[in-house]
């Protein structure tokens, strides 16, 4: 900035010399907009700085954010593989457990085969043949497994009932 005279001509400050000297204050205006401008250039580097830092931030948080989604994706997987293992072997527990039930029936329709033909044979004092035992016992057996399938429980069959059997 100049100053002007009342007449609009500038007055430029002389100089001991006596060369006119321009005004200082176009220098200050050019120091102040510096100032300005390294306040700005200041206060934009600390804005980007706290911006690459929440960036950072963001980066480390999405990492931690993948890592957990991938943990639970591989507790998942743990997860499902455990179930399917549990119904295998409920699966298997249950064949089994079927398999046990069938031969324990089947052991008791036995035992009640042999109760039977060692009543008769007491009653009838026969001598034990092995040959004749064995036909006899195919023979009560498929008698008693019929009456099971007609509903008639093993224990409900007497000795007298597969006497005939025996003859």
């Amino acid at each position: 900035m100049s100053h002007t005279d009342i007449d609009g001509t500038t007055d430029w400050p002389t100089t001991q010399s006596g060369e006119p000297e321009p005004d200082a204050t176009p220098w200050q205006d050019t120091i102040a907009a510096a100032d300005h401008a390294l306040e700005e250039a200041t206060r934009i580097q600390r804005g980007v700085q706290h911006n690459l830092k929440l960036m950072q931030e963001v980066r480390s948080l999405r990492e931690d954010l993948r890592k957990a989604h991938a943990e639970i994706d591989r507790y998942r997987g743990m997860h499902a593989r455990v179930v399917v293992g549990m119904r295998q072997l409920e699966d298997d527990h249950t064949g089994v457990m079927s398999r046990f039930k069938a031969e324990n029936e089947m052991l008791l329709v036995r035992h009640r085969v042999y109760k039977l033909m060692a009543e008769h044979y007491a009653r009838m004092a026969l001598r034990l043949d092995p040959q004749t035992f064995a036909t006899h016992r195919e023979r009560v057996l498929q008698h008693i497994l019929f009456q099971r399938r007609k509903g008639v429980l093993p224990d409900a069959v007497s000795a007298a009932d597969v006497a005939f059997l025996m003859l």
